[in-house]
């Protein structure tokens, strides 16, 4: 996943067989291997490359060891691309992992501790060019950014143009994600090189909530000769500098959650540990082929977004599901396989079971006051519980927080059966950066996901300063501030009555 950057990548998966083409082996037993490999057999982790012995132009790249605590260890050195790996075989004696990775840490991930230059996102050549295409910079943010206090961030951009043959409408146009940010002049000069910087306030609107798109499109307008003939162009030129960034420091990370979108996006909440230390993936307890490449891909998923391997996910059963766990979990099933669904099925918006699609009640006391609202929006109309959708949804992905641990995540991908396997897998890793997943219930219907919001609970991860809390509280509870006053207002009664009494009685003491 971390070197497929530019692409997804899926891991189709056999089981007791060996496919042609280049393929991955991971045994726990040396015995196990195909003969046609000639692996000797081995008491440690080996990492290995050889021919397929089924197809002449493939290659093998085994994963082994004498148990399964081995077989990790070989998987984990060759995640981190460790030095170890030297020529056709090699053992690993050792390997130490790298220290725990913090919160929001992914080394593709813009920091928010520091200026974000925008050549760390691109090159040299695609960030200068003659006016023919625009110049493009694609860079990820924390989907945990909390904007609220600060409405604009700052684009500081720093460029230069040749400004001898220009003319002077000649500009610079600045777009974050299509979104029209302005027009920089680019005023015409005797200089063969002329370097400018300016400040372009980016509404925080405008930017979505992973990856994002700059685009610096320069129009040189030619100069006019006499009888209006143009100057040649040979050597308009335009290009960003170095020293350009954008300026998102002082934005905390807060994120209300659940959020669909993000998860689709970029993993998140999972992804908020790169290394994903705060996860657990619950499979079934005999898992499908079909399971176990949901389980891969979306590990290669989350490494692509992070630019970090999963080198601490937790693989368990549904009995690591108990209360007092604060884990993330991501719960993977197939029909009726999954014993980790019954466990949060109390919690979960909605359930796919027997071709039928059942909303539950999620808004505990007052569910009757918003009845009329917060159910799913279907053709076929049902009351809560009975809700069926025409044409059974193939797959359902639906997040909640975690009824075992506060501020922590259950997100449940539950496929209908192993025939809409393919379909689920090739729609959701080609709208994964698109907006088609959100809200906390998606369901694929065929080849398209519709999303929803079902219940009105909200819960967040990230924290906040003090003041930015106090004014969020004062907004979920608005009446707090008048009962606030009218108490204010008493004691402030109370005071100034007892002062005026004190005052009275200083008076007639006076007079008498």
């Amino acid at each position: 996943g971390m070197i497929s950057e530019g692409r997804p990548v899926r891991f189709p998966v056999h089981i007791g067989e060996l496919p042609a083409g280049n393929a991955i082996i991971i045994s726990d037993s040396s015995s196990n291997l195909p003969a046609g490999l000639n692996m000797a057999a081995g008491t440690s982790p080996i990492v290995a490359m050889r021919p397929n012995p089924n197809d002449p132009y493939g290659k093998v790249l085994v994963i082994s060891g004498g148990d399964p605590d081995q077989v990790l260890v070989a998987a984990q050195a060759l995640a981190m691309q460790s030095s170890l790996l030297q020529g056709p075989q090699v053992s690993i004696d050792r390997l130490a992992l790298p220290s725990k990775m913090a919160a929001d840490s992914a080394p593709r991930w813009a920091q928010t501790d520091r200026k974000i230059a925008l050549w760390d996102y691109s090159t040299n050549e695609n960030l200068q060019g003659d006016g023919s295409a625009p110049l493009n910079v694609y860079f990820r943010i924390p989907p945990d950014i909390y904007f609220a206090d600060r409405p604009n961030s700052i684009l500081h951009l720093s460029y230069r143009y040749n400004s001898i043959p220009i003319g002077p409408i000649s500009s610079m146009q600045v777009r974050i994600n299509n979104a029209f940010l302005g027009s920089v002049p680019l005023v015409p000069g005797q200089e063969p090189v002329r370097k400018q910087e300016i400040d372009v306030p980016v509404p925080v609107v405008n930017l979505r909530p992973f990856s994002n798109s700059l685009s610096f499109d320069f129009t040189f307008q030619l100069l006019k000769k006499g009888n209006c003939q143009d100057t040649t162009p040979s050597n308009m030129q335009g290009a960003v500098l170095k020293d350009s960034f954008l300026d998102l420091r002082g934005y905390p990370h807060y994120a209300p959650l659940p959020n669909l979108e993000i998860f689709a996006n970029a993993g998140f909440p999972f992804t908020r540990y790169p290394d994903l230390g705060n996860t657990t993936v619950v499979l079934p307890l005999n898992p499908t082929p079909e399971e176990v490449e949901i389980f891969l891909t979306m590990m290669g998923h989350f490494s692509r977004q992070s630019g970090y391997p999963a080198l601490r996910v937790t693989v368990a059963g549904p009995e690591a599901m108990h209360p007092g766990a604060d884990n993330d979990f991501l719960v993977i099933g197939t029909g009726d396989d999954q014993p980790g669904f019954d466990k949060v099925s109390s919690s979960l918006p909605v359930s796919l079971a027997s071709g039928r699609v059942q909303t539950h009640d999620t808004q505990g006391f007052f569910a009757p006051i918003h009845h009329a609202w917060w159910k799913v929006q279907t053709n076929e109309r049902a009351e809560s519980g009975e809700l069926i959708a025409s044409g059974t949804p193939d797959a359902l992905i639906e997040g909640i927080e975690s009824p075992f641990s506060p501020r922590a995540t259950v997100i449940a991908v539950h496929l209908k059966d192993a025939a809409t396997y393919p379909a689920f897998m090739q729609t959701f890793l080609y709208v994964q950066q698109a907006s088609d997943i959100q809200g906390s219930v998606s369901m694929l219907l065929g080849t398209r996901f519709q999303s929803f919001r079902v219940g009105a609970s909200i819960y967040h991860v990230g924290t906040l300063p003090w003041w930015t809390r106090l004014t969020l509280w004062f907004k979920e509870v608005p009446w707090l501030a008048a009962v606030i006053v009218l108490m204010v207002a008493f004691l402030m009664a109370v005071w100034t009555r007892n002062w005026l009494r004190v005052k009275a009685r200083a008076r007639l003491k006076m007079l008498d």
